[in-house]
């Protein structure tokens, strides 16, 4: 007679190592992209207000704008946006609700961002967010050290194979009848 349980338990193990070396592998293949946030902030509005920003772009690529008009006590009556250079408008744009959008970027640098806004309501206050997050153009490359990683582990799973463990032929157990 024949043990399952041995059998299931090294099926098991062999889908899983698969399924990691798959991952692994996929992983590798893909580009990955290392998004950052370059200014994250929350600012309570009394009357009408503006504020300046200052931002650090490392490389050439895309910020992503996320003005969010937040609901306390009521929401603002208008908000507006600017990206700029020392020299050129980037992106700007208007509104009473939250918006997101995106502009590009050149090269590495200081770049500036105002938001003006409006409160409204009987109190006169209100809150927004911003965020600023930064794509690179390029992808980010996979480290040496996972190539190393994984060549390690497929040497493993050779050796395992040859010595008849986990990935080799699984042990047969018989019982005297």
């Amino acid at each position: 007679m024949k043990s399952t349980q041995g059998t299931s338990t090294a099926r098991r193990q062999r889908v899983a190592w698969t399924g990691a070396f798959a991952g692994l592998l996929l992983c590798s293949i893909a580009p990955c992209h290392a998004d950052m946030v370059l200014l994250s902030d929350t600012t309570l509005v009394s009357g009408s207000g503006s504020a300046d920003f200052t931002f650090n772009a490392p490389g050439p690529g895309t910020v992503s704008v996320a003005l969010t008009n937040i609901a306390w006590p009521q929401t603002l009556s208008n908000l507006s946006f600017l990206a700029s250079t020392p020299s050129t408008v980037l992106s700007s744009w208007s509104t009473s609700a939250s918006q997101t959008g995106s502009f590009g970027v050149n090269s590495s640098g200081t770049y500036f961002a105002d938001v003006q806004a409006i409160a409204g309501g009987p109190m006169n206050l209100g809150v927004y967010s911003l965020e600023l997050t930064f794509s690179p153009q390029t992808p980010v490359p996979l480290p040496a050290s996972s190539w190393l990683l994984l060549a390690g582990i497929l040497t493993i799973v050779g050796w395992l194979r040859t010595k008849g463990g986990a990935w080799g032929s699984p042990e047969v157990k018989t019982h005297p009848a």
